[in-house]
């Protein structure tokens, strides 16, 4: 079984590289001093409701994705990033554009600092980069929560007692892709490049820091039907809770450019999850680990062919009450949502094996066209 397993990640690191073809070296140039985005909107930070800054900082990008590995088979973030690494005084600027957001805001306030890497790995931001941007932080009283994201391996205990020691007592968590608690999906289906024995190390290594894991989950890897999509998101949800994860963000996929899941959509042999697929894991999830961690989810794409979608008639009613749980934690907000797709989609669940290409081409039309 060990050699099966091993010829299909040989074929998904062979197909996933072809995917990504030549788009890396045609990154377009980036103003260096500017972060690759940068976003505030209503967040559930601990208990409480606040405000969130998300910056995306523009680095040279996800190792795994420069690496021969290819990167995760649903993923192009590294586009998002320059094929030269900014200087230490450009990533200080892209952070302090960001925070100027905030300037208007109280408290509570959270801090999202995305790299479409790892914020602890030194290729990305340098180490004397990476204590300057905390001190920013630090010296900011509103901000009670920051969430920094990173590949597992790049949890070590050097870098969390700096986090630590920096930050105080503010709430910290760390957001790590997960994506599946099955170590086989994790490999062939998405490529991941790291064992559920490393993220639960990471895990235990941030515990004795006090520094929480945000753990992500992600909704329909390519090759998993949609049943067999939903049972793994519950089932990792609440593997990932009972690891002592503090936070988990389910993220249904989207069809990004230049990716392996893109290029079997191309050719209809992957449809993204439904909006009641991710309705159901958010309510089944929150009925078995709900009382643990909080569940959130912000649907990239929501209701668009590239995105989790329904029928069309439907989607922007149950996409603004994905995001009412996400900020409250009441799966009530789920109660009163219907819509005639829904027989559509419990035919799905129960028949997909054997007409996974109706049902995609029937719901592609509905939505419209990419």
């Amino acid at each position: 079984m060990s050699d099966i397993i091993e010829r299909l990640e040989h074929i998904v690191v062979d197909s996933t590289i072809k995917a990504r073809g030549t788009s890396v070296a045609k990154r377009r140039r980036r103003n260096p001093t500017k972060p690759s985005a940068k976003w505030v909107a209503p967040a559930r930070i601990g208990n409480e409701v606040g405000v969130a800054l998300a910056v995306v900082l523009g680095t040279v990008g996800c190792s795994h994705a420069r690496g021969d590995s290819g990167g995760c088979t649903m993923c192009s973030y590294l586009l998002d990033g320059d094929e030269r690494s900014p200087t230490a005084d450009e990533l200080l600027q892209q952070f302090d554009a960001a925070l100027s957001d905030l300037a208007d805001d109280s408290t509570p306030l959270s801090v999202k600092i995305y790299t479409s890497g790892s914020f602890f790995d030194t290729t990305e931001i340098p180490a004397d980069v990476r204590a300057k941007i905390l001190s920013r932080i630090a010296k900011d009283d509103r901000i009670q929560e920051v969430v920094i994201e990173s590949r597992p391996e790049y949890v070590t205990p050097e870098f969390m007692h700096e986090t630590r020691d920096i930050l105080g007592s503010r709430r910290i968590e760390l957001g790590i892709g997960l994506e599946s608690s099955n170590d086989a999906v994790r490999a062939i289906c998405i490529n991941k490049g790291f064992s559920l024995g490393t993220f639960k190390d990471s895990v235990a290594i941030a515990k004795e820091y006090d520094i929480g894991v945000r753990a992500y989950v992600l909704l329909k890897p390519p090759f998993l039907t949609e049943r067999d999509a939903l049972l793994d998101a519950v089932k990792t949800i609440e593997d990932a809770a009972k690891l002592g994860v503090s936070t988990v963000s389910m993220n249904p996929i989207n069809i990004q450019k230049y990716t392996l899941v893109e290029r079997l959509w191309s050719k209809e042999q992957y449809s993204p999850p439904w909006l009641w697929t991710v309705l159901s894991v958010l309510r089944d999830a929150w009925d078995k680990v709900g009382s643990l961690v909080n569940i959130l989810c912000d649907p990239v794409a929501a209701g668009k062919p590239r995105g989790a979608h329904n029928c069309g008639s439907c989607d922007e009613s149950i996409t603004s009450a994905i995001r009412e749980f996400s900020i409250h934690q009441d799966v009530s907000v789920f109660d009163s949502l219907y819509c005639d797709c829904k027989r559509q989609w419990h035919h799905v669940l129960n028949h997909e094996d054997t007409s996974l290409l109706i049902h995609s081409r029937s719901r592609r039309k509905l939505v419209g066209k990419a």
